[in-house]
């Protein structure tokens, strides 16, 4: 009987959502490697807030000084922090009026959100680094800004 009991909690347990409580964390976006040859002299900055609530990881966060107009945000699982890999899940982008209006900014400032529901395996990449957003732009399309996603320490 103790046994079954001791079986029943260790399946429970196998099969439990990974992360019984939300936990939030908040990246910093930096510009993406470029060629040398391609390097600007201004580039953009960013944050990201992502929210993990059992499986799905839901983030927002703000971009400004992309060095063209925002062509999409993106979450990625790389199999390590610095390593890219393939893409999880599209977010959306929306440039501030304001910017987009002002000379030589074409909309290069703005906020993007989205989530994903992660599998096992895209959960254990989040655990040890390798969830990152990458925002592109139009004279960055591998990326204007990137920020890996870090779970907060147990």
């Amino acid at each position: 009987m103790m046994r079954t009991g001791l079986a029943v909690m260790l399946a429970l347990l196998w099969f439990a959502d990974p992360a019984a409580a939300a936990q939030t964390m908040t990246v910093r976006l930096s510009p993406g490697p470029r060629l040398v040859g391609t390097r600007a002299e201004r580039s953009g900055v960013g944050s990201v807030t992502a929210t993990l609530d059992g499986s799905k990881l839901t983030i927002s966060g703000t971009y400004e000084g992309l060095l063209g107009a925002p062509t999409g945000a993106h979450l990625f699982a790389g199999s390590a922090p610095g390593v890219r890999g393939p893409k999880v899940a599209d977010l959306s982008t929306t440039s501030n009026e304001h910017v987009a209006s002002a000379p030589g900014q074409n909309g290069t400032d703005g906020h993007f959100s989205g989530s994903a529901k992660l599998n096992r395996a895209q959960f254990a990449l989040f655990r040890k680094g390798g969830l990152y957003v990458e925002i592109d732009s139009a004279d960055a399309p591998d990326g204007d800004l990137w920020g890996w996603l870090w779970a907060p320490a147990d």
